[in-house]
């Protein structure tokens, strides 16, 4: 009944908590202060880890094994090798291509007083039949590649070799570490909002013990206060919300111009900015309230 009371003299507990932040200025402005401070630290370690891990995801699933079919290999040969890769355990996807395609795709590839000279290779083809594979985790590139190497008909399989695998691991090693990082100073900046919001309101001590003294109920002292702490947290996330914006979104624009290349690509700046919009406040606002609501109840008795 004691809650439900409080709840419903929730818009008057919402003016008392504004006046409250009005009233305690110099703390008030400190507890925003701190929230906005971390909060900007948050976002931008959010940012840095979402693009690193999308950069190092798109590099290896760019990575691909190529196979070159023997020349003497028939038509029917070079089919049944793309049946077998496509047995293999680990592969996601196998693309054919045909030895007058693989020939066109070197003739393209020439300056203009080469392609001539490659173009007469035409009426007898040098080259054979070919196979893009993909695999479904590039931490198995080698072991796939080697079953494939074992192949009949198979002159040569090249993906990278070990240099592949190094940077594969060293991708993983990356994106993991700045993830733990990213979560472990995440968990930090947010217990210092959270004991910035309990000095301000330890501070109080005497206004909570007067409520107490005149008969107020727990959950009637406690509600403005945790209101309090909710409208620290929203006030704090809107500078950096407005440098999320501005910010990334100028970023964007100049790493787009130096990352040409299709696998490092950034993520686009919406929806992106508004989903971590709505994280960094639902973050601000869920500290200020539980820093609150544990700083006022070691003043109360239950």
């Amino acid at each position: 009944m004691e809650f439900i009371s409080s709840i419903r003299n929730l818009p008057n507990h919402c003016k008392t908590a504004l006046q409250n932040i009005w009233r305690n200025g110099v703390m008030s402005i400190s507890s925003i202060f701190a929230v906005t401070i971390t909060l900007l630290l948050i976002a931008v370690l959010a940012i840095i880890a979402i693009n690193v891990n999308d950069i190092t995801l798109s590099i290896e699933n760019s990575l691909t094994i190529y196979v070159k079919v023997d020349r003497e290999a028939t038509t029917k040969q070079a089919k049944k090798i793309g049946e077998q890769i496509n047995m293999i355990d680990g592969v996601k996807k196998v693309t054919y291509s045909s030895k007058e395609q693989e020939l066109q795709k070197l003739i393209e590839s020439q300056t203009a007083e080469n392609k001539k000279l490659f173009e007469s290779y035409k009426k007898n083809n040098p080259l054979g039949d070919a196979y893009a594979v993909e695999v479904k985790d590039a931490k198995n590139i080698d072991k796939v590649a080697k079953e494939i190497e074992n192949l009949a008909n198979v002159n040569e399989v090249t993906y990278g070799g070990s240099s592949t695998q190094d940077m594969i691991n060293l991708l993983e090693h990356v994106r993991n570490g700045g993830a733990i990082f990213a979560i472990a100073l995440t968990v930090v900046v947010l217990f210092m909002i959270a004991n910035t919001i309990k000095m301000a309101i330890t501070s109080r001590s005497t206004e909570i013990a007067i409520m107490r003294m005149v008969g107020a109920s727990n959950w009637y002292i406690r509600l403005p206060f945790m209101i309090e702490g909710v409208f620290i947290g929203l006030f704090g996330s809107i500078l950096p919300i407005i440098a999320l914006y501005y910010g990334y979104s100028f970023a964007y624009g100049q790493f787009s111009k130096v990352l040409s290349s299709s696998v490092m690509v950034l993520e686009q700046p919406f929806p992106f900015i508004w989903q971590l919009s709505g994280i960094l406040i639902l973050l601000g606002c869920v500290v200020g309230l539980i820093g609150s609501f544990f700083s006022v109840r070691r003043f109360l008795k239950f």
